[in-house]
């Protein structure tokens, strides 16, 4: 099957891409209009209050909530003339002072968006940051030869006093003038923004990050990628004219699906998706491994389960482990975990056991784009990771707080309800002989589809000719529904 992206955009309320690779998910990225991703914007912003002893200042960028700037990332551009010699952070910023700023981390809950002054602009092949004078290489390029090329193009090149570069991954074995394309599509973009701040009344957004599908096709499209698949001409389009700038000699890998199945459905990814939000993962062996988040860190405990392929009890720990280690690395993509992770795996006695397993989890962890750092295994056999989050938590805006359970628990949100419910009858309406559908579902589900999903319920009776009746059940629990085919 080969490397795949596919672009499930046909709702209008929800974006969901998944990648695969011979036929296996990983990655998965959702956009909903209750989960706007904002990292990335950039925004003309005001200093409303100083807080010495946290070190950092709250602004106010235009979002429900005030955004929190600590003291390191305040660029000495913005520092006051008179903040010589003295360590007090009201001597550095004052209340009311502008700053340009760019959201690094997404509000979340009642915590506020983290923001910086040190800008960096993300290209298809570089980053350009304003403001600093740094020039440096992907880590995740390891090849030295490579690493001296693309820094001799750099040096190359003419950029401009006061502007850093970082060569991104998918910089391998590009030319100088590809490179050269890119920066000062970048140049042009940060001029684009200073000249809108000169004009903007603060708060006010300077530059919107791309949506999700060019972003994806932008962070995650490298030359394994052999289709790209989406299922609405509108985005199919956009990105169509997008890969024509980025690389144009693959704008004929993007194509537009026009089946009667959910694009989903078609590629057999539904159930793959649905368990990213179980606790419980499978392995091949009849292992498990089970994750659970809380609020200092994400544990995930390995069990052996029903995996006896080895003699000894030694040996049957080691490969479960090892297998333990591609799925964990996987799963850490796919539901973007972040923080402190510490994985419990079966006990090991045998010392090259363990360093075995430490080597694994490192090799299934390079091929992510976060930063990430592995400790040493334990002699109770438990390993900590640190990983850089790329984004909000994949329930966050898909998932609501249940109020059956207090927050104990998670249900789908009512739009990702609905927009499964209409997936469902779409796969039930293709079968022979029916004259109409019944849609029992919770009453918000109900109210929802009447309300927000009624053209696309006409469109969907008018194309079949088959009737489409939604009937609230109060009986039914959140996330349940029973479709009844007449």
């Amino acid at each position: 099957m080969g490397n795949i992206i596919i672009i499930n955009a046909s709702d209008s309320d929800e974006c969901r891409i998944a990648r695969l690779k011979d036929n296996k998910l990983e990655e998965f990225h959702i956009e909903t209009t209750g989960r706007e991703i904002i990292k990335g914007n950039i925004y003309k912003a005001t200093i409303t209050r100083i807080e010495d002893s946290l070190q950092a200042v709250f602004v106010d960028y235009g979002g429900e909530r005030q955004g929190f700037l600590q003291k390191e990332e305040i660029h000495s551009d913005y520092f006051l003339d008179n903040h010589s010699g003295r360590k007090s952070l009201n001597d550095i910023v004052s209340c009311g002072q502008e700053l340009i700023v760019q959201i690094t981390k997404d509000p979340i809950l009642k915590k506020g968006a983290m923001l910086t002054t040190f800008v960096s602009l993300p290209g298809r092949h570089v980053v350009l940051m304003p403001g600093s004078n740094s020039v440096g290489v992907s880590r995740k390029i390891e090849d030295e030869t490579e690493r001296t090329r693309l820094k001799d193009i750099i040096d190359k090149l003419k950029i401009p006093e006061g502007f850093g570069v970082i060569i991104r991954t998918v910089s391998v074995d590009s030319t100088k003038s590809v490179i050269s394309k890119d920066i000062n599509y970048l140049l042009k973009l940060w001029e684009d923004i200073n000249k809108k701040a000169l004009n903007e009344k603060a708060p006010a957004i300077l530059y919107k990050e791309r949506n999700l599908s060019l972003r994806s096709i932008r962070d995650y499209f490298n030359p394994e990628v052999t289709e790209i698949v989406v299922d609405d001409n509108a985005i199919f389009q956009e990105i169509k004219t997008f890969m024509n700038i980025i690389s144009p000699k693959h704008t004929r890998l993007v194509k537009l699906y026009n089946g009667e199945k959910p694009i989903f459905s078609k590629y057999k990814i539904e159930d793959k998706i649905s368990s990213i939000f179980e606790n419980q993962v499978k392995l091949k062996s009849g292992g498990t491994i089970v994750i659970e988040q809380t609020e200092a860190l994400v544990a995930i405990d390995v069990n052996s389960g029903k995996a006896t392929q080895k003699k000894s009890l030694e040996d049957t720990a080691m490969q479960t482990n090892l297998e333990a280690c591609e799925e964990i690395a996987r799963q850490l993509r796919l539901r973007d975990l972040g923080g402190i992770i510490v994985i419990d795996f079966i006990d090991m006695k045998d010392s090259k056991h363990r360093a075995k397993v430490e080597k694994a989890m490192k090799t299934h962890l390079k091929v992510d784009k976060a930063r990430v750092k592995v400790g040493r295994l334990s002699k109770l056999g438990l390993l900590e990771v640190s990983r850089q989050r790329l984004s909000p938590p994949i329930e966050y805006g898909t998932f609501v707080t249940c109020k059956h359970c207090q927050g104990k628990g998670l249900i789908p949100s009512i739009e990702s309800l609905g927009a499964g419910c209409i997936r469902q009858v779409r796969i039930e309406m293709l079968r022979e002989g029916i004259t109409g559908v019944k849609v029992k579902v919770p009453v918000e589900v109900a109210s929802y589809l009447l309300n927000k999903k009624r053209k696309e319920i006409l469109e969907l009776e008018m194309m079949r000719e088959i009737p489409i009746t939604i009937e609230p059940d109060n009986n039914l629990p959140p996330g349940k529904n029973e479709i009844i085919c007449e």
